[in-house]
C-alpha cells in the first residue's frame, strides 16, 4: 500500500516492480483496446498506423502500456480489424511487423478467414441471447449463428495456438503478454457457468470451469519464465440476471491468480456483450462526476466500477501479485484514493486513454496542475438516440462503442480524437467510405479492361 503522506500525483509517480522484475515508472496503464486497425488478408501489426497512435501513448509517460487483443486463430475474429498471431507470424515477412511494432463465440459471420457455413466455437454451445423478440433472434442467428461444442482436440490446438502468441511476443521483444479472461471472450467464456455447460474436465464445476485457465497460466509460464511479464485480465463478474459468473465464483479464480506465484499482476473488469447492469457497458449516456472529489480519510471515493470487489481481493490472505483496476477512473484524486485504500495497485485508463492520449502527461504526473485540473473529461457519446432508433438490440447497443474505434482510427490516421462526433455522424461516415471504396474498385476494374 502506498503512504498515507505522499500526494495524489506522489502516488500514482511511485514506480512498482512486478514479481518477473519488470519495473514500472508509475502506476498508470493504457488498458488493451480493439484498435480495429489490421486489413486482411493476415491481419498483421499496421505498422505506419501504429506508430502514430502507439507512438501518442509511448511519448505521454504510462508506466505500462498494454496492446490492444491479439486474436490467436485467423478464422475467428471479434470484429474486422483485430490483429491476428496467425500460423505463419514468425516467418518473414509477417514476423518484421510484430517486431518494429511495438474471441471465439462472439465471432460474427466474416470477421475472420473462415468459410460462411463454419460455425464460432466455445466451451458449449450456447447461442448469444440479447433478448426474446423475434427479430433481435433473427438478427443474432444470422451474425453469429450457433457456435458448435468444442471437441478435446480442439482445446489442446487452442492451448497450442495461445503459446505461439506468447513465443511470438517473446520473440518480437515485447516485454509480456496479458491473458484476456474477461468480457466475454473465449477464455471467459470457460469460466462463466451461463457459457460452460460441459460436464468433463473442462466444466461442471467451478474448479474444471478453471482448468484452462490454469494450463495456459502454467505451460506459458513454464515456457517463458521471469523476466518475461505474464498478467491476465479477469472478470468479477458477468452481471447478467441468472445463470452467468458471480462475483463469489470470480473472486476464487482470482485467489488463485495472485497467489499460484506464476502471473505477475491481475487486471479486473467485469461484463459481456448479454448482461445488462455493468456500470462499464452502460456509461456511455452518463456523466459519472462532476468535479473532482476528495481525499478523506473516513471515506472512499470509490470512483472505479470495480472497486467494491477489488476491495474484496484485497483481503485475500497471503503473499499476492499486485492488482491492476479498469474501469471508471476519471479524476487523479481516485486513482489515488484506490491505490491508497489497497483495492489496486495499477490504474488502468482506456477509454481515457482514446479521447486524451497525453493525460498522464499533461494532466495526472503533472505537478503544475492542481488534484481540481487533474480531471478527465467525460465519456458521454453523443448521438445515442440513434442507437435507441434501431430495433435490433445487436446493431443499437453496439454503436457508442464505434465512437471509441473511430477515434483510434483517427489517431492511427496521424489526426486527433474527435471528441465531438456523433453517432449518426460515424455511421454516414462509414456508408459514405464504403460506397466510395466500392466506386473505386469498379472503376479500377473498368481500366484494367483497356
Amino acid at each position: 500500500m502506498a503512504s498515507e503522506n505522499l500526494s495524489p500525483t506522489e502516488v500514482l509517480s511511485q514506480p512498482l516492480t512486478l514479481p518477473c522484475g519488470l519495473v514500472l515508472q508509475n502506476r498508470l496503464v493504457k488498458c488493451p483496446m480493439q484498435e480495429t486497425l489490421a486489413e486482411a488478408p493476415f491481419f498483421d501489426p499496421p505498422l505506419e498506423k501504429f506508430r502514430n497512435l502507439y507512438g501518442q501513448w509511448a511519448n505521454s509517460s504510462y508506466g505500462l502500456i498494454i496492446t490492444g487483443q491479439v486474436q490467436i486463430d485467423i478464422r475467428f475474429l471479434s470484429i474486422a480489424g483485430d490483429v491476428v498471431c496467425h500460423r505463419d507470424s514468425l516467418s518473414s515477412p509477417h514476423f518484421e511487423k510484430w517486431k518494429h511494432s511495438h474471441t471465439r463465440r462472439m465471432s460474427p459471420t466474416g470477421a475472420g478467414n473462415r468459410p460462411a457455413d463454419m460455425p464460432a466455437i466455445c466451451p458449449s454451445s450456447v447461442p448469444v441471447k440479447l433478448s426474446d423478440k423475434w427479430l433481435e433472434k433473427l438478427a443474432i442467428q444470422s451474425l453469429l449463428g450457433t457456435p458448435k461444442a468444442m471437441t478435446i482436440p480442439e482445446i489442446d490446438q487452442a492451448v497450442k495456438d495461445w503459446k505461439r502468441g506468447a513465443h511470438l511476443a517473446k520473440a518480437a521483444e515485447f516485454k509480456g503478454i496479458q491473458l484476456h479472461g474477461a468480457h466475454g471472450f473465449f477464455l471467459s467464456q470457460f469460466l462463466s457457468p451461463h457459457t460452460n455447460r460441459r460436464t468433463d474436465d473442462y466444466g461442471g464445476s467451478p474448479e474444471r470451469r478453471m482448468k484452462l485457465l490454469k494450463r495456459l497460466v502454467t505451460e506459458i509460464r513454464e515456457e517463458n519464465p521471469a523476466p518475461f511479464c505474464l498478467s491476465v485480465k479477469l472478470n468479477s463478474g458477468d452481471y447478467m440476471e441468472d445463470g452467468g459468473l458471480t462475483q463469489d465464483e470470480a473472486l476464487e479464480q482470482v485467489r488463485w491468480l495472485i497467489t499460484c506465484g506464476m502471473v505477475d499482476f491481475v487486471e479486473i473488469s467485469g461484463g459481456n456483450a448479454e448482461q445488462r447492469s455493468s456500470g462499464l457497458h452502460n456509461s456511455f449516456g452518463s456523466q459519472s462526476l462532476r468535479k473532482a472529489p476528495k481525499i478523506r480519510e473516513s471515506t472512499r471515493i470509490r470512483e472505479a466500477y470495480y472497486t467494491e470487489f477489488a476491495e474484496r481481493v484485497f483481503q485475500i490472505e497471503g503473499s499476492k501479485c499486485p492488482i491492476q483496476l479498469s474501469g471508471g477512473f476519471r479524476s487523479r484524486t481516485g486513482m489515488a484514493d484506490a491505490i491508497l485504500s489497497g483495492a489496486c495497485d495499477l490504474i488502468g485508463l482506456g477509454r481515457t486513454a482514446v479521447l486524451e492520449p497525453d493525460i498522464p502527461k499533461r494532466l495526472l504526473l503533472n505537478t503544475d496542475m492542481t488534484d481540481d485540473e487533474a480531471f478527465a473529461r467525460p465519456h458521454i457519446v453523443r448521438g445515442q438516440w440513434f442507437s435507441n432508433l434501431i430495433p435490433v438490440k445487436v446493431v443499437g447497443s453496439g454503436l457508442p462503442i464505434q465512437f471509441f474505434y473511430f477515434n483510434m482510427r483517427r489517431l492511427g490516421n496521424g489526426h486527433s480524437s474527435d471528441h465531438d462526433k456523433s453517432i449518426p455522424g460515424i455511421v454516414w461516415g462509414s456508408i459514405v467510405d464504403a460506397c466510395k471504396s466500392r466506386l473505386g474498385v469498379a472503376v479500377q476494374r473498368v481500366l484494367e479492361t483497356f
